[in-house]
């Protein structure tokens, strides 16, 4: 590669097809994109030293596709955003040639925050602010030595030059590098292995402003090649305001055709979070983006209710659940059909599901959502327009954070964080049973699993009431469960049939109608019979048999 003493990058942009091309050009050297539609892998080419480093790919991928997404665009907000986007992007692949073009020879050893990986990272000439400026040779990533005295770690350098950097550990972005690999013994050690070895030098986290609260609208799914996901597709978003573990996770959202925040989780119905690949649960990349987004809920648990034989069950609730504690409302369900089986809950979002809730009560009066609701549904569908407030704030789509999206991403990621636990403990199987939101964690949890052909065998599933929409494929859902999928639905599920149909824009739920499913280990329960209302299942129902 030809050096660039005092050579500035140049990035351009052109339409090709029904796709785009973006080119990087400096000192001679290039480096080329090309996407024909939307769905077809890019086309990379250019010099070897700037192809090779697969940050700057992942920038330069990710200012095309929001560059294309802002010419596309027509609403106002959403230009705006995606504007953003493309040009933190552009930014950041201007930062990462120019860093290329003056590489040495010299390198040092130690961990990265950008791919949590231990290796090499070559210096860079003429960069000495604060600290030697390096790159990873395996991610590409400007990086630093950790601003802790004595840590051996390397930070990530964004395009800011910020003065003081702190690597993953020392950001409470992950537990530990060393244990980003490792297993736990049963599944309730999980969160104990989430907690972090280093003290937080810096008390902020960006996934909080990249998953949940941020703004930003990525582009539709882009793929390159197998390597390239997770931190290595996240690393340059956003103009460096994100690395390690919140990296991973806003590259992963990437892969799943949107932002987090925006709840455009893409995938499977909107609820993958980290199938990108099947290799990266109980590994590097599964391990970075559950701690990023239990990092984010500190109410996250898996308590042991009681120990047993056999498959491990595994409970979580949802909305509208009252406060519980132990078993809650489970025991009476979960012993007439597995007496003799250990039992874990799963505790999850207890902030998101109470705003939720607390919202949807004080939007519809002193007496609350259930009575409220199921009043409405009494009078049927002219009562559907009294919903008043509450439609006003849930359907405000054109925001990227509503009560409702950010409870629904929040059951998505602890799917996320639930399968990595799962694929990282020496339980040979399990049960999975959810009700509301729960169910919809434990769908993404089986969906990420099923990804994978190492992880533990779902022995069956339990939905109850389940805030899942009916359009999706369901073929890793399928495949993730060795004995049956039961989804029990009533049509007297009044906070289905109104709350959710108004929050998703008048789709159905499986736990109001099913299904629907050909895929032979799906089968439909309708339970209306039995089934009075959204928190009538646990008396309401009993769990099937698999045959």
């Amino acid at each position: 590669m030809r050096k660039a003493e005092a050579q500035t990058p140049t990035v351009s942009y052109s339409p090709a097809g029904k796709g785009y091309s973006v080119d990087l050009e400096i000192a001679g050297n290039s480096l080329s994109l090309r996407r024909t539609d939307t769905e077809s892998e890019a086309q990379i080419s250019g010099t070897s030293e700037l192809v090779a480093n697969l940050a700057l790919v992942a920038a330069l991928a990710a200012f095309g596709s929001n560059e294309r997404a802002f010419r596309l665009a027509r609403n106002a907000e959403k230009r705006k955003s995606f504007r953003k986007a493309a040009e933190f992007s552009k930014k950041d692949a201007l930062f990462l040639a120019s860093l290329i073009a003056r590489i040495a020879s010299e390198s040092e050893h130690g961990w990265c925050s950008g791919c949590f990986e231990e290796t090499d990272h070559r210096q860079v000439q003429g960069r000495n602010r604060p600290k030697m400026t390096c790159l990873c040779v395996n991610c590409g990533s400007a990086t630093t030595k950790c601003a802790v005295p004595r840590c051996r770690n390397f930070a990530t350098v964004g395009t800011g030059g910020l003065t003081v950097c702190y690597c993953a550990e020392h950001k409470h972005e992950i537990p530990s590098f060393e244990r980003l690999t490792s297993t736990v013994e049963t599944i309730d050690d999980y969160p104990d292995w989430l907690e972090f070895e280093r003290t937080n030098a810096k008390k902020w986290t960006a996934v909080s402003a990249g998953v949940i609260g941020g703004a930003i609208v990525l582009a539709p799914t882009f793929y390159i090649s197998a390597p390239l996901i997770g931190s290595a597709l996240g690393a340059s978003t956003l103009g460096g305001s994100l690395s390690g573990a919140a990296a991973t996770s806003h590259g992963l959202a990437m892969l799943g055709g949107g932002s987090l925040a925006s709840g455009g989780l893409g995938m499977a119905g909107g609820t993958m979070v980290v199938t990108a690949t099947g290799s990266a649960l109980g590994g590097i990349l599964g391990a970075s983006t559950a701690s990023a987004y239990a990092s984010q809920d500190k109410s996250f648990a898996i308590k042991k209710l009681r120990d047993g034989t056999g498959a491990a069950v595994l409970l979580a609730s949802g909305f509208l659940t009252e406060p519980e504690d132990g078993w809650g409302q489970w025991r009476s369900l979960i012993d007439q059909r597995y007496p003799e089986a250990p039992v874990y809950r799963v505790v999850w979002g207890s902030k998101e599901l109470k705003n939720l809730a607390f919202l949807s009560g004080s939007a519809l009066g002193k007496q609350g959502l259930r009575l409220s609701i199921a009043q409405m549904a009494k009078k049927g569908s002219k009562a559907f327009g009294k919903l008043g407030s509450l439609a006003a704030i849930f359907t405000a789509f054109d925001l990227a954070v509503n009560p409702w999206t950010v409870a629904k991403t929040r059951a998505a990621m602890t799917g996320a964080i639930l399968a990595d636990a799962l694929a990282r403990t020496d339980h040979e199987s399990f049960v999975l049973i959810g009700h509301s939101l729960g169910a919809r964690a434990m769908v993404t949890t089986a969906q990420a699993l099923g990804t994978s052909e190492e992880a533990p065998r779902i022995e069956s599933m339990h939905l109850l009431g389940a805030a899942v929409g009916q359009r999706g494929d369901w073929l890793s859902l399928d495949r993730a469960v060795s004995g049956t999928i039961w989804n029990y639905h009533s049509k007297n599920d009044s906070v289905l049939k109104w709350v959710y149909k108004v929050v998703e824009g008048g789709r159905a739920a499986v736990g109001l109608k099913g299904f629907g499913s050909s895929f032979p280990k799906i089968k439909d329960r309708n339970v209306s019979s039995t089934v009075s209302g959204h928190s009538a299942y646990f008396d309401g129902v009993t769990l099937e048999s698999t045959p």
